[in-house]
C-alpha cells in the first residue's frame, strides 16, 4: 500500500466502528454484565444506568484519556451522544459527568469486576485465538507484582511501609497481577491488592507477593479449573511452597534461579554440568531430575554474549528439557519480562497511567484499576489483531486519537456492523 492509499484509508476507517464489532464478536454479554452490576443507589435519583456509567468510563480508557476530568471535557459533544446511546441502547441527551461516575465506582463489588475480568479471558480462551501459543497444551501465565503509587501518608490506611536508611516513612499502594500471554499479547487474568488490612504496630508483619500469589492462586484455581498453565515468575517464586503449589494443582512452572536462591540446588546444578551437560547446543546447560526436598527439578541455564556483554539466565522448571526443547523453554522463561514491557509499562507510561489513582476512595480506585485492565485487553486485540488497523500503520497513541475522533467527531452507526472477521496476530 503506498502513502496516498494510506492516507485514503485513514480518510475513511471508522476506528470506533472497527472497535465495537471486535467487542460484539469476542465479548457479547460485557455491556449486559455491566448492567447486572449491583447498583445501591436510590432508583428515584437516578439519570443514568449503571451500564452507560461502565461503558462512558471503559470508551474513556479506549480513547486512551487518563484523567477523569478529561471524559467530561472531551464527550459532551453532539456526535459522542449519539454514539453512545447505539452502544447503550438508550436515549442518551448528555453523558455522565465525572463525578457521576465517581459516586458509582465508590459502592461497586470488586468480586463482581472480578467475574467480568474473568468472562473477557474465558471468551478469548473458547475462541481458540490463542491455542497456537500454547506449550504442551498449557497457557503461559506470567506473575509479578507492582507499585501503583506511593504517598508521604497512610491513604486509606491501607497502604505497604517502607522506611529508609535516615528514618523517613514512605507508603506505597501494590498490585501482583497474573498475565495470560499469547504471542506478543498479554492479557490480566487476575489482579490481587498488596495490602495490610489493619494500621500495624512495628512488630506486625505486611502483607507481602507471596501472600498475595497464595491468595490469587486458589482463586484461578477455581476460576480456571479445566485449564492447564505454565506459572512463569521470577526468583521470588523459586521456592518449596510455590513449587509443591504447582505440583499439587498438576500445573508446570518455570521461575528464575538466583545464584543466592536455593544455594545447594545451584551448587548441585554446577557440579553436575561441569560432570556431564546434558544437552549439546552451544551456551546451554542442563543437569536434569535433581532431587531436592522431595521433588525432582530440572535446571538450566543460557549463557547470552550481546555486543561483548555477557548475561546468564537460569531456571528451575517441571517441564521435560531436552536438547531439542531447551531454546523454546529458554524463551518461555524469558518472557516473563512482558509482564513488565507489554504489561506494566504499556499501561504506566503509554495508553493508561495506572499510576493516576483517578480517585482517593480505596474501592473506586481499584475499580479505576480493574477497568484499565477490560480497556488493555480490548486496546490489544485491535491494535495487535485487527488487519485494517495494521493498514493504517498506526502508533499507540494515534490509535487513541482516532478512536476519539471517530466518537465524538462522526456519527458511527453501530447498528449495522459486520462481525465476520478473524484477528491476526503477529508472533
Amino acid at each position: 500500500m503506498n502513502r496516498k492509499q494510506r492516507r485514503e484509508l485513514r480518510k475513511d476507517k471508522n476506528l470506533v466502528k472497527e472497535l465495537y464489532s471486535i467487542v460484539i464478536k469476542y465479548f457479547p454479554e460485557l455491556f449486559d454484565r455491566f448492567s447486572e452490576l449491583t447498583d445501591i443507589r436510590n432508583k428515584s435519583y437516578i439519570t443514568y444506568d449503571i451500564k452507560t456509567i461502565c461503558v462512558t468510563r471503559l470508551f474513556g480508557l479506549l480513547c486512551g484519556l487518563t484523567s477523569m476530568t478529561s471524559i467530561t471535557d472531551n464527550f459532551n459533544t453532539e456526535y459522542a451522544i449519539k454514539n453512545f446511546s447505539d452502544i447503550c441502547n438508550t436515549k442518551l441527551n448528555e453523558l455522565p459527568y465525572w463525578e457521576t461516575i465517581q459516586d458509582v465506582f465508590i459502592n461497586l463489588d470488586i468480586n463482581e469486576l472480578r467475574n467480568i475480568q474473568k468472562y473477557i479471558v474465558k471468551a478469548l480462551m473458547r475462541s481458540k485465538m490463542f491455542d497456537k501459543y500454547k506449550f504442551n497444551n498449557a497457557f503461559q501465565l506470567l506473575f509479578d507484582g507492582t507499585g501503583l503509587s506511593n504517598h508521604d501518608y497512610n491513604l486509606n490506611d491501607n497502604c505497604l511501609i517502607r522506611k529508609s536508611k535516615d528514618g523517613k516513612i514512605s507508603y506505597y499502594k501494590y498490585v501482583l497481577e497474573c498475565k495470560l500471554v499469547a504471542g506478543s499479547i498479554v492479557i490480566s487474568l487476575d489482579s490481587e491488592f498488596i495490602e495490610n488490612e489493619k494500621m500495624l504496630t512495628e512488630n506486625e508483619k505486611q502483607d507481602c507477593e507471596t501472600n498475595a500469589f497464595k491468595r490469587m492462586i486458589k482463586r484461578i484455581k477455581k476460576n480456571y479449573p479445566k485449564y492447564t498453565f505454565i506459572i512463569t515468575g521470577d526468583a521470588l517464586y523459586a521456592t518449596i511452597p510455590i513449587i509443591n503449589i504447582c505440583k499439587k494443582y498438576k500445573w508446570f512452572y518455570i521461575f528464575n534461579l538466583k545464584p543466592d536462591r536455593l544455594k545447594s540446588l545451584n551448587e548441585m546444578f554446577e557440579d553436575n554440568i561441569n560432570y556431564n551437560n546434558e544437552v549439546s547446543k552451544k551456551d546451554y546447560y542442563l543437569s536434569s531430575n535433581i532431587e531436592f526436598k522431595k521433588n525432582f527439578i530440572n535446571v538450566f541455564k543460557y549463557i547470552e554474549t550481546k555486543n561483548n556483554k555477557i548475561t546468564i539466565f537460569r531456571y528451575i522448571s517441571n517441564l521435560k528439557v531436552t536438547n531439542n526443547n531447551i531454546k523454546e523453554i529458554v524463551i518461555l522463561g524469558r518472557k516473563r519480562w512482558k509482564i513488565e514491557n507489554e504489561g506494566f509499562y504499556m499501561q504506566k507510561h503509554r495508553t493508561f497511567n495506572i499510576s493516576h489513582m483517578n480517585s482517593r476512595n480505596d474501592n473506586a480506585m481499584k475499580c479505576h484499576y480493574f477497568f484499565t485492565q477490560f480497556a488493555h485487553t480490548i486496546r490489544q486485540l485491535i491494535e495487535k489483531g485487527s488487519i485494517p488497523v495494521k493498514l493504517l500503520n498506526l502508533k499507540i497513541k494515534e490509535v487513541s486519537v482516532y478512536i476519539l475522533e471517530s466518537l465524538t467527531s462522526t456519527y458511527s452507526d453501530l447498528n449495522s456492523l459486520n462481525t465476520n472477521f478473524q484477528l491476526r496476530f503477529d508472533d
